[in-house]
């Protein structure tokens, strides 16, 4: 202690990474339900890789239904064989969407509802927020190693997908920076509004997961949806930070996948990520604020369903 009462600023530094380590290593546990190391990296690659397949199947079934319905024509039908890897990477990358943005929300509902301990949380000597932090990088984590052996899993099954792969590490770690800020705002904001709400707050996540599946162009290129839903697409950061991921993974897209940001190089697109990112962060910062003050004020922080 200093003169005055006020914690030498090396010691607030030392307890904030101490929470965040922590809370890593809690988050970690809790996702993997404290399972064998090597039995949850089987888990990690099995559901990620599955629900990539998926997508892969539908690919290959509507390439064949095109195929069959124009016999006769001339030259190659059915759909481009760029398609696949611009569906693949887009699903691989989303996985750190979900595990980061929508994870820290369930966070809230899972401690306060499942564990009862949320208040207790609070209460404590630990920052609040660094400790969701510490939470949303479990989540993270989780999602970079799905993401990676799903790229894996499918650069030894498919040739599309080995003939596209240009990677681009410089502005890879630019894009995933710049991301993970971006989702864990995006998380915090979902993860306040959840301070306030009960148990159901976890479908406002899955809703919104939902519709950013939909629009942020992981299935469909932008060019593809509405005229009326484009403008939402192009309001969304995710959308920028997809874009972009699939830009350092694969390269520029080709003819046949562009769409309203086709035209925009990586300088354009960073920049573009990153002022939408630093709004989200002082969004996120004031509402959690409020949120907290809110929550403890009217006793949400220890109020559950009693299931």
């Amino acid at each position: 202690m200093t003169r005055g009462g006020v914690r030498p600023y090396h010691a607030l530094m030392l307890a904030h990474l101490r929470t965040l380590r922590l809370a890593t290593w809690l988050g970690w546990q809790l996702e993997t339900n404290w399972a064998n190391p090597w039995l949850f990296t089987l888990y990690m690659l099995i559901k990620p890789v599955c629900g990539s397949l998926m997508l892969v199947c539908m690919f290959y079934a509507a390439d064949a239904a095109a195929q069959a319905g124009a016999v006769g024509r001339v030259g190659r039908a059915g759909i481009s064989p760029q398609f696949l890897p611009y569906m693949y990477i887009s699903n691989a990358c989303y996985g750190l969407v979900g595990t980061v943005m929508f994870g820290l929300s369930y966070a809230v509902v899972r401690d306060r509802e499942h564990y009862r301990m949320l208040k207790y949380v609070y209460i404590s000597p630990a920052n609040f927020q660094t400790y969701f932090l510490g939470r949303g990088a479990a989540g993270g984590l989780e999602g970079t190693v799905g993401g990676v052996l799903t790229v894996c899993v499918g650069l030894f099954l498919f040739s599309q997908l080995r003939d596209s792969v240009t990677i681009d590490t410089l502005w890879l770690l630019v894009y995933l920076v710049i991301g993970v800020v971006m989702l864990w705002a995006c998380g915090m904001i979902l993860a306040a509004a959840c301070l306030n709400m009960s148990r159901n707050g976890m479908f406002l996540s899955e809703g919104i997961a939902g519709v950013l599946y939909l629009v942020s162009g992981v299935v469909f290129p932008l060019r593809a949806l509405p005229e009326w839903v484009q403008p939402i697409s192009l309001s969304l950061p995710t959308t920028y930070w997809l874009e972009g991921m699939r830009r350092a993974l694969l390269g520029p897209p080709p003819e046949e996948l562009r769409g309203p940001l086709s035209d925009w190089n990586n300088s354009e697109l960073a920049l573009m990520l990153l002022g939408t990112t630093v709004v989200l962060v002082v969004v996120a910062q004031l509402f959690w604020r409020w949120s907290e003050r809110r929550a403890w004020r009217n006793g949400n922080l220890e109020e559950n369903a009693g299931v």
